[in-house]
């Protein structure tokens, strides 16, 4: 946009917000005398409807003419753009945009409801006649090209890169001048000031984009900062205002790290202030309860509020829960374990309506077999999950019960590349180490395969032997059990931490189970490597626990209650002995460590990544264990994303000799079903 005199863009949506984006580049582009020419559909947010109708009868009126002209030379020489409608009404004024409005013909095969124009083609072109044009996904709104909007791509030709480009652009030209000269046989091209009001109303039903625009720019209006002076970022806005834009309902896919706690405590300070809700909390475990005390507690402070803590030693709730979520104007938060809150005592307790707001982290526990009982819709009025990862993976009715009681995913998702990309989750190394079963384990490994296969046979054949079900899931089971404790990821360990390991560094082990971590810390001890045993049912405080590895460095030797929403962000160091067949649990344990600090440049991760054995003859087809093709999958999704992306070949060429196709496996799994309070 800098070095070009003209830009032309035919596209479904335009929203004025696009000039934030755009905002350095446009400066230079206005004040050097470019032109702009817009060509969307009817369906435009009222403050652009507005800001264009005063533009174009500035064109006519002197007094708005002359007016204009002043403000747009003072908004230009603003460094920040605030009035994204005001310098749309001014460029309009100046001549410097023209917006024409397409609207699909009628045709003998095709009536034109509820259909509108919705190409995307962009072409700049400088003073000397060379041409860029792109096509692609992207509208031109604020979801559309900020950084934290929407996952798109385009297509970009230019004239002078050889004969094929330069005919492409030629064409794309071509095609627009057609569509602008309203020469387009399927397409009615129109002058902005020729379109009745009534038409651009008409269309602009269940126009997601432009509402959540609206919304984010309405936050200006809404408390800056927290009692801690954190402010929020454009995704956690962007998920607020959708939110909003969703009758207060909905979950937050929000990667591991990038503030699903902070964007949650935002709109619980909304809803005791504006909206007078009781708030009620659930969390997952003890960890996350005492977690988001702490954050409640800082609310509660600052805004006057009192807590009512329920589950996780405190239970003295059942007196006082039924009056304390009863409507009033007194502030009142309910922090609550997700055991405690699905029991039928605490659901008969609550005061339920409308008047009670629902906040529930890591969303996906909901949905399991005991604490489906609470998605009752007669307990909530607004309610906001929060979740990393909210489907429940091989569990499609608890995903359908949790994305139905919660009103859907929003819009925008914000996932591990785009927090590690934006600077908001830390860049990292990521380095595999398959590894394979010894011979004893590949004997059991094979045995247990036959099992599985002549069971599954039976029962493709309509076997009606009762237990057959069972007996294959015990297989499947002891083949799992299998990898999971594979011999060799012990002395890898060992390995990794003799050669990396240095004082002072954080590092956390990922172990299966409790007899494994035993095994693990008892290997490192003997190699002069002391560590720290991290589980539910350790001795001693495992807060203090965190809080001194955060403070003094070490090893954590942890196995699965360090996954959810633990917040310890300057450890630098993970190795993954721990074979899942969740996929949650792979992200999260990645993600954990990923957690910015001033500290912290880097994060290094380590992954054991146990391969399924080799065929023991020529005619034998090769079996995969579902946890390897799982894990080996994701593993070169997570690659991808590394500051050493050719982790990933390696990983990648064992998937293919293995026989995986791993970019269609990436989701597959299935939940665990522990509960913990």
């Amino acid at each position: 946009m800098r070095r070009a005199a003209q830009y032309d863009r035919a596209v479904g949506y335009f929203r004025s917000s696009v000039f934030i984006v755009a905002w350095s580049a446009l400066r230079d582009f206005v004040l050097l005398g470019g032109k702009i020419r817009v060509l969307c559909s009817q369906v435009l947010a009222d403050r652009d409807l507005e800001a264009l109708e005063l533009g174009y009868a500035s064109r006519v009126d002197e007094h708005l003419a002359s007016r204009f002209l002043a403000e747009v030379n003072g908004l230009l020489r603003d460094e920040t753009l605030r009035e994204p409608a005001r310098i749309l009404a001014a460029l309009v004024a100046r001549g410097t945009l023209d917006l024409q409005i397409a609207v699909l013909r009628e045709t003998d095969l095709r009536s034109a409801k509820g259909r509108i124009f919705h190409d995307k083609l962009g072409i700049f072109k400088d003073q000397f006649e060379n041409v860029v044009i792109f096509k692609g996904s992207m509208n031109e709104t604020w979801t559309g090209l900020a950084a934290d909007g929407n996952l798109e791509s385009i297509d970009v030709a230019a004239t002078w890169m050889g004969a094929r480009d330069l005919e492409r652009a030629r064409y794309e030209q071509a095609y627009f001048e057609d569509l602008w000269e309203n020469d387009y046989p399927t397409v009615i091209v129109r002058p902005f000031p020729d379109v009745a009001r009534e038409e651009f109303q008409r269309a602009a039903d269940s126009d997601w984009e432009g509402t959540l625009e609206r919304l984010v720019a309405e936050q200006d209006h809404r408390p800056k900062s927290d009692a801690r002076g954190r402010t929020l970022h454009p995704h956690q806005a962007s998920g607020l205002a959708s939110w909003r834009a969703n009758d207060r309902k909905g979950i937050l896919e929000f990667a591991t790290g990038s503030g699903k706690t902070f964007t949650a405590v935002t709109a619980i300070r909304e809803a005791l202030v504006d909206f007078e809700n009781i708030v009620l909390v659930v969390v997952p475990d003890i960890v996350l309860f005492n977690q988001w005390y702490d954050e409640l507690r800082q609310t509660a402070d600052a805004l006057q509020a009192n807590i009512l803590r329920c589950g996780a030693s405190f239970n003295n709730w059942r007196k006082s829960l039924r009056l304390w979520t009863a409507p009033g104007s007194r502030r009142r938060m309910v922090l609550a374990t997700a055991k405690t809150a699905a029991s039928q005592d605490f659901r008969q307790r609550l005061t339920g309506g409308q008047h009670l707001m629902l906040v529930a982290d890591e969303v996906h526990r909901l949905g399991s077999p005991h604490n489906r009982a609470f998605l009752d819709e007669a307990l909530f009025g607004p309610r906001l999950g929060l979740s990393a990862t909210p489907e429940r993976f091989g569990d499609p009715v608890g995903t359908v019960l949790i994305l139905s009681f919660f009103r859907g995913i929003l819009e925008p998702r914000y996932r591990l590349q785009d927090a590690v990309r934006d600077g908001v989750l830390s860049r990292y190394f990521y380095r595999p180490y398959p590894i394979s079963l010894n011979e004893d384990e590949a004997k059991e490994w094979h045995a247990a395969s036959a099992e599985i296969s002549r069971l599954q046979a039976r029962i493709t054949n309509r076997d009606g032997t009762p237990g057959l079900d069972a007996r294959l899931k015990r297989a499947l089971i002891q083949r799992a059990r299998i990898v999971k404790h594979a011999e060799a990821k012990i002395p890898l360990a060992v390995r990794v931490l003799s050669d990396v390991h240095k004082l002072g560094q954080r590092w956390i082990v990922y172990c299966e189970d409790i007899a494994q971590l035993e095994t693990v810390s008892r290997a490192l001890a003997a190699a002069g490597i002391p560590s720290i045993p991290f589980h539910s049912k350790m001795e001693g405080d495992r807060t203090e626990t965190l809080k001194w590895l955060d403070r003094r460095g070490g090893v954590v030797v942890a196995i699965k209650c360090l996954d959810e929403g633990v917040d310890i962000p300057r450890v630098t160091h993970a190795l993954i002995l721990a074979s899942s067949k969740n996929p949650r649990e792979f992200i999260q344990r990645r993600g954990r460590v990923l957690r910015l600090h001033p500290e912290k440049a880097l994060a290094h991760i380590y992954d054991a990544i146990v391969l399924s054995p080799r065929p023991t003859s020529s005619i034998e087809g090769r079996a995969v264990d579902p946890i390897t093709v799982g894990e080996l999958a994701r593993a070169v999704e997570f690659a991808q994303h590394a500051d050493n992306p050719a982790a990933g070949a390696d990983l990648q060429q064992i998937a293919i000799d293995s026989g995986i196709d791993w970019r269609g496996l990436v989701d597959t799994g299935a939940e665990d079903g522990e509960e913990e309070d």
